[in-house]
């Protein structure tokens, strides 16, 4: 069967979250590029690059996840007419928990292809929850 298409970068970001909520494998990857420039970053882990160790990557969390769900929160957009790059706050709730886990942030890239929209990369890191945000530094002045 061929992979489904995506029509906007929104349909497969639903499609990715759902794959993900799903734990498949097969609906994973149909969501991701054709070729080998992918890359994959899950939280706290070295970079996953190309098709393969991406699909590893995912294999290997989704064996030894538990249920789960997860919700997102888009917080910052950038379009262009082939690309499409969403900031996200993911939230997970675990098992039976009824409240989701502190928030992770992730960076999704979508690239147009030939078929419709594909993900070509999935960055996501833990935000820090409680801290004081950094003082914005004053710009260097050379001259």
């Amino acid at each position: 069967m061929p992979d489904p298409t995506f029509p906007t970068p929104e349909a497969a970001e639903a499609a990715f979250y759902a794959a993900f909520e799903a734990r498949s494998l097969d609906a994973m990857m149909a969501v991701w590029g054709s070729d080998d420039s992918i890359a994959c970053i899950h939280p706290l882990a070295a970079p996953l690059n190309g098709r393969a160790a991406v699909a590893e990557g995912w294999r290997s969390m989704f064996e030894a996840a538990g249920q789960f769900r997860v919700q997102i929160e888009t917080v910052h957009e950038m379009r262009k007419p082939a690309q499409v790059i969403r900031i996200v706050r993911e939230y997970l709730i675990i098992g039976q928990e009824t409240e989701p886990r502190p928030p992770i942030l992730a960076t999704n890239v979508y690239h147009r292809e030939e078929d419709g929209w594909r993900m070509v990369l999935h960055h996501a890191s833990p935000l820090h929850v409680g801290g004081t945000p950094p003082a914005r530094t004053p710009p260097v002045v050379l001259h």
